[in-house]
């Protein structure tokens, strides 16, 4: 999760009127928020208060869509405005399936929306026993560690929740969207880094891991725990 400081705002009722849309947003801008309007219409539809933040020009880094918190609000924020990177995940997805691949990563930042609005941002379920990080001497690394470990975490929680969405809304579909995720997450700059969820992904490789009748939240949360439990 990021938190931004400079937004040009774009209201949800936009998300419904095309006319809206052209008038404030770019054609990328525009493409990522059609096919994201599922997700959004299921968290408004869940009481998660999110609003849509287009940034005037991206910083270094930033990544095209994101999750922040201002205000006790949630924040859907587009970078995509001199982001050369903007779509380089979907670089090599096919046409066809590009909007399967956003609407996922749609629910990824949702689920980061849903964990903070739980009350459970960077916490770990009930009764779970953290192993100790005592072995690591050095206080800075220590330290360095715990906050990957917790970032890798919520992560994990995230790609669950875009999985489960992909089932829910998209089920024949599912195992392109994972084949999609796994190779996002096979290329690891660092092993146990920020993003590293392969343990999560792959718990869900195939789709029946996943509860029936249950919230896509529920479905992630008890993979989830599972993973924390291999984790360690």
């Amino acid at each position: 999760m990021v938190f931004m400081i400079r937004y040009v705002w774009v209201s949800l009722c936009c998300l419904y009127t095309t006319c809206c849309w052209s008038a404030e947003l770019t054609a990328i801008e525009m493409k990522w928020l059609h096919a994201a309007e599922p997700v959004l219409a299921y968290a408004e539809s869940q009481q998660l208060p999110i609003d849509i933040v287009v940034q005037p020009e991206a910083s270094p880094g930033d990544a095209p869509l994101a999750m922040a918190v201002k205000d006790n609000r949630c924040q859907l924020v587009l970078s995509m405005r001199g982001n050369k990177d903007a779509e380089a995940t979907l670089m090599n997805v096919p046409t066809d399936q590009v909007n399967l691949v956003i609407e996922a990563m749609t629910a990824h930042e949702v689920a980061h929306c849903w964990r903070y609005k739980q009350g459970v941002w960077h916490t770990v379920p009930a009764g779970f026993v953290e192993a100790s990080s005592d072995v690591v001497q050095d206080t800075g690394l220590r330290q360095l560690q715990q906050q990957m470990r917790a970032t890798r975490r919520e992560e994990g929680f995230a790609d669950l929740v875009g999985l489960a969405w992909t089932l829910r809304e998209h089920p024949d579909q599912y195992a392109i969207v994972h084949r999609w995720l796994e190779q996002i997450r096979n290329d690891q700059p660092v092993a146990g880094g920020y993003h590293d969820t392969r343990l999560w992904v792959q718990l869900a490789q195939d789709s029946s891991a996943f509860a029936k009748g249950e919230s896509p939240f529920e479905q992630a949360s008890k993979l989830w725990n599972m993973g924390l439990l291999t984790e360690q």
